[in-house]
């Protein structure tokens, strides 16, 4: 085992806070939550710069991608991606360094079951998505319409 990894191994678990954890645990999907993005400017403040998604069809989304189809489902001219609701199970929210904490749960629509994972970093006194990743669960069916 490398040095770097027996360090990743052996760290400490740290705790984050339950007020932080429901915070988080309340933007998700955050693509799907038209009171946190509901425009240009929201969907700026929300989503970091550098931002990039994983779809669970494996395509990679930049942001400028993932920013053209938020808008345009906000304007109706995009199918939602979730149109029949969902299901969200098995939260957890860890942090991976200092300033950097990684949102994993099970999302549960009529028709297929994803697991995803966002990273979230502190910025500017607040936290902007970095990375989303979406991937279908075994058994469950892929739909189109990414991201």
């Amino acid at each position: 085992m490398t040095r770097a990894l027996t360090r990743l191994v052996r760290s400490p678990v740290v705790v984050v806070p339950d007020s932080l954890v429901r915070y988080l645990m309340s933007r998700e999907p955050l693509f799907d939550r038209p009171e946190i993005i509901f425009d240009e400017a929201s969907f700026d403040a929300e989503i970091a710069s550098d931002f990039f998604e994983i779809g669970a069809s494996g395509n990679t989304y930049l942001r400028g991608e993932v920013k053209a189809v938020v808008l345009a489902r906000l304007a109706g001219t995009h199918p939602a991606s979730l149109p029949g609701g969902y299901r969200i199970e098995e939260w957890a929210v860890r942090q991976l360094a200092p300033g950097l904490l990684q949102v994993t749960y099970v999302l549960r629509e009529q028709s297929r079951v994803t697991k995803r994972s966002t990273l979230y970093r502190r910025s500017g006194g607040r936290w902007q998505a970095v990375f989303h990743q979406g991937t279908v669960a075994e058994g469950s069916g892929l739909l189109a319409g990414d991201p």
